[in-house]
């Protein structure tokens, strides 16, 4: 068996919300390292004002160049150290799937699952500016000229030769012609939103342009969104370069300090301020004496192991009322700083706080030391979801999510000893077990004997993820048994594939990325109860081709909906790396259908292949140029 660490790594990035989980990347922390859960304020997801692609030019060099390359293809120096595959952001065919809304949630508050760090030390118009630039990567100068002759024959006329919607024939017309530089609209539509409403029309008012080539279309489609863009030479002062280490790793999750990592000491002209906070007892009443708090900093330039390195660690005696103090604390902007007390072998943390340019000061989130339980029932598993992997001859793999709460007065303490979890009970006949943690949990925190689930409200959720094989042939009768009482269990077979038992009700085949799957309502359960199902059949062929490439999350929303929605990817890059094997990526011309997800995934593991010295050029130019082409199609 391999254990997981559920130091929460994936955390950092707070990339999904709090009802929404997804199974992290194999990223493995040092020991006893345990992660905080920051979610930087996100702000307005449109800019005050046009971004400027032109000072963004600077600001992706010096933060982002790095590890997604000089012209966005994914091939920045520290690339080959990640430990995913780092997104050709400057391909038109991956930055037409995403909104500048969507990206710019992704930049403040990072993705560790993708070994990003949060940049809300920027600013949000220098984060802004980055981002006009990194859409202009995908629209290059010379459509763009073509683009121009082409909006000012097709489209001035309604929307005006600057893009306001104030053409010489917009006076007539209800609606108004869209006006494209408002960023409060355009920053909420995708390139592929754009396309269609350009191929497809706007009912009522705006005719479709399907006469133009699908070229033409996506060049238009770059101009238009450059309509909102600042394009005059730029005025402000050039952002700080944060320099990385040319053998580093990918910034990610920070590293376990070492024991005694020192100050570190303010380097001339480098900022320092004070950082300060409070502790309190959740039950209210005198903290014991001999409490100290212990302040440490991380460097995301900076990485070991691939995470950023811990450079600073300080530790100050709490007073009697709780509260903290450090003074001349060495804070260059973009350093990343945690608050922690150990109270009861637990060791609590705050909310990651970043420092800015100018920074003099931080206040960290205040701190809650909560008394603690063994007693797991405690703890509500308040959904399981169950997903069935009949692919592969002769075995079923099972992904077990439990989404858990903890809404008591006391932190439960797990006893684990690196080989199971109490509450997570396998059947008979489990093999090539492992544990995860899902994305977006809240966050565990690690004991010397096992981990910590402190109490959070109930709209935090914590969630887990077994996954195991057991053998399979074309029929399979087992006793799924179930510690904790479950309120909803969800199973999830692909089409072909059934299910049966006392209790299964049949929710029918649902369409999920492209994929069929076969949802199946299991009854809630009691404490220590089993769930005896009997699995038959063999998937479709069209719903087991499916399964390739497509290395997207598994995301499982845990609201009250019940709604399953399925990237089924990862759970399909999980099962490749349980079994040695790897993604194929390429060469699936028939497993990938009409899902842009899964091409655009295929075309990423076709660049590694080509990078990696794998694929002649002649081989790889075509096989892109063909999944290009299908991209295209299953986009409009």
């Amino acid at each position: 068996m391999k254990f997981r660490s559920l130091a929460l790594l994936v955390l950092l990035g707070g990339a999904l919300s709090a009802c929404s989980f997804s199974l992290a990347e194999d990223i493995t922390p040092p020991p006893d390292y345990v992660s905080p859960t920051p979610m930087p304020t996100v702000g307005p997801l449109y800019p005050a004002e046009p971004p400027s692609p032109v000072r963004g030019a600077a600001i992706y060099a010096a933060h982002c160049a790095a590890c997604h390359g000089a012209d966005g293809l994914g091939n920045g120096a520290l690339a080959t150290e990640m430990p995913v595959t780092v997104p050709s952001i400057g391909l038109q065919e991956i930055a037409s799937q995403y909104s500048p809304a969507d990206w710019f949630t992704e930049v403040t508050r990072g993705s560790l699952s993708r070994g990003m760090p949060p940049f809300d030390s920027l600013t949000a118009q220098q984060r802004w500016d980055a981002l006009a630039y990194v859409y202009s990567l995908s629209a290059p100068a010379d459509t763009q000229a073509h683009a121009a002759t082409l909006y000012a024959a097709q489209c001035a006329a309604c929307h005006g030769a600057t893009g306001r919607g104030d053409g010489p024939q917009a006076a007539g017309l209800n609606p108004a012609p869209t006006n494209f530089t408002d960023e409060t609209l355009l920053s909420k539509l995708s390139g592929a939103d754009l396309y269609r409403a350009i191929a497809q029309g706007v009912s009522p008012g705006m005719q479709a342009f399907a006469q133009l080539s699908q070229d033409d279309t996506w060049a238009l489609v770059g101009y238009v969104r450059a309509l909102g863009f600042d394009l005059s030479a730029p005025t402000a002062t050039p952002v700080p370069t944060q320099a990385a280490s040319p053998t580093a790793g990918t910034p990610g999750a920070p590293a376990a300090a070492a024991a005694g990592t020192p100050a570190a000491t303010p380097v001339p002209g480098q900022q320092t301020g004070s950082a300060s906070g409070t502790v309190s007892l959740s039950a209210g009443g005198a903290l014991p004496s001999g409490l100290s708090v212990e302040l440490r900093g991380f460097d995301p330039a900076a990485t070991t192991a691939g995470n950023p390195t811990e450079v600073l660690t300080l530790t100050e005696p709490l007073a009697a009322d709780g509260s903290y103090a450090f003074q001349d604390v060495a804070m260059p902007a973009g350093r990343m700083f945690i608050a922690q007390v150990e109270y009861a072998n637990v060791p609590y943390q705050s909310d990651f706080v970043t420092a800015a340019q100018g920074s003099t000061s931080l206040n960290l989130p205040a701190l809650v030391l909560y008394p603690s339980t063994a007693d797991l029932n405690a703890l509500t598993l308040e959904q399981a979801h169950i997903i069935l992997d009949a692919s592969t001859s002769g075995s079923l793999q099972v992904v077990e999510l439990y989404i858990l709460t903890n809404t008591g007065a006391n932190t439960v303490l797990v006893p684990s000893d690196g080989t199971n979890i109490p509450f997570i009970k396998l059947p008979d006949g489990a093999s090539n077990v492992s544990f995860q943690v899902a994305s977006g949990s809240a966050p565990f925190l690690g004991t010397g004997t096992g981990f910590a689930v402190v109490p959070a409200s109930a709209d935090q959720k914590y969630g887990l993820v077994a996954v195991f094989d057991l053998p399979y042939t074309s029929k399979l009768s087992v006793d799924l048994p179930f510690v904790l009482a479950a309120n909803a269990v969800t199973l999830l077979a692909p089409e072909g594939v059934t299910v049966a038992g006392t209790g299964i009700t049949d929710g029918g085949v649902q369409a999920i990325q492209g994929t069929n799957y076969h949802v199946f309502n299991g009854p809630a359960l009691g404490a220590n109860a089993d769930l005896a199902v009997t699995i038959s059949g063999t998937p479709k062929a069209a719903s087991a081709a499916t399964t390739s490439s497509n290395r997207n999350a598994l995301m499982i929303g845990a609201g009250g909906l019940g709604l399953v929605l399925i990237g089924l990817g990862a759970f399909l890059f999980l099962r490749d790396r349980a079994r040695g094997g790897e993604p194929e990526g390429a060469g699936e011309a028939d497993a990938l259908g009409n899902d842009p997800d899964g091409i655009t995934d295929a075309i990423i593991a076709l660049d590694e292949k080509f990078k990696a010295g794998e694929l002649g050029r002649d081989a790889y130019a075509a096989r892109r140029a063909e999944l290009k082409d299908r991209l295209r199609k299953a986009l409009e």
